[in-house]
């Protein structure tokens, strides 16, 4: 697991303790303002009776609830921001800076959640990565690499809504799990994202890409650990990658 994911889920936390104690604070402070508002309305009355001692007592009181109510709307204003970091790096800590698809972290749960009776018979494994990625690093440096990475997850994201869930499993690693799946539904997304790759390349806004696949699906493995599926996915993207095109 990434040492950034640490941090911005312990940063995440500290918010949302934050968010607890001003929640806390809150509600005790607006229970004092109305008991404090009460008294000062409901003891007006005595004001003229009283000696001086008495009138700067309530002269306190007023000072009290006008700083209690500044003191509540700016707490309501700390406690949208709290909130609203607290979610921003809660999000942050599960997706990838460049691309914002799922961080390797991330891709760890969904593999996780794979490995179940259910899910696990018909579990499909696609593992793709960039094949000229090396190059266009060398000609253009990490900037256009970045670039040619960013605008591939884009690609990837926007295809894969209608068959599963995808995630960059860091650097030029990104998986495709499909539920329930057979060779049609894999051929039918390989099919999708060829169309779309070529399309990109045709437009020459960059370096074209070159991607390369391996795929495993588990109604052919019979794997009993999803973990057996995703390592035998890897290695034949090593000994025997096949290319989009």
């Amino acid at each position: 697991m990434k040492p950034e994911f640490y941090d911005k889920s312990k940063r995440a936390n500290v918010y949302n303790t934050i968010f607890l104690y001003k929640v806390i604070s809150l509600c005790i402070l607006v229970i004092l303002t109305v008991i404090l508002t009460v008294i000062f309305v409901t003891e007006s009355d005595k004001i003229k009776q009283a000696d001086d001692m008495a009138h700067l007592f309530i002269i306190i009181v007023g000072i009290s609830i006008v700083l209690f109510t500044f003191s509540v709307i700016f707490d309501f204003y700390v406690l949208k921001r709290t909130v609203s970091i607290g979610r921003r790096l809660n999000k942050m800590a599960y997706l990838d800076k460049l691309t914002g698809l799922p961080n390797r972290y991330s891709c760890d749960i969904l593999i996780d959640s794979f490995d179940s009776p259910d899910r696990l018979p018909g579990a499909g494994f696609i593992l793709m990565q960039i094949n000229n990625l090396t190059s266009v690093n060398e000609d253009s440096g990490h900037t256009g690499g970045n670039w040619l990475i960013s605008e591939f997850c884009s690609i990837l994201e926007e295809v894969s809504e209608n068959y599963g869930y995808v995630g960059r499993n860091g650097g030029n690693e990104f998986i495709m799990l499909i539920e329930n799946c057979d060779s049609t539904a894999v051929d039918m997304f390989l099919l999708d994202l060829t169309k779309r790759i070529h399309g990109y390349n045709e437009m020459n806004v960059g370096a074209p890409m070159e991607i390369s696949y391996s795929r495993v699906l588990n109604i052919d493995e019979h794997k009993e650990k999803i973990s057996e599926l995703i390592s035998l996915g890897y290695q034949k993207l090593r000994k025997s990658p096949q290319t989009l095109s």
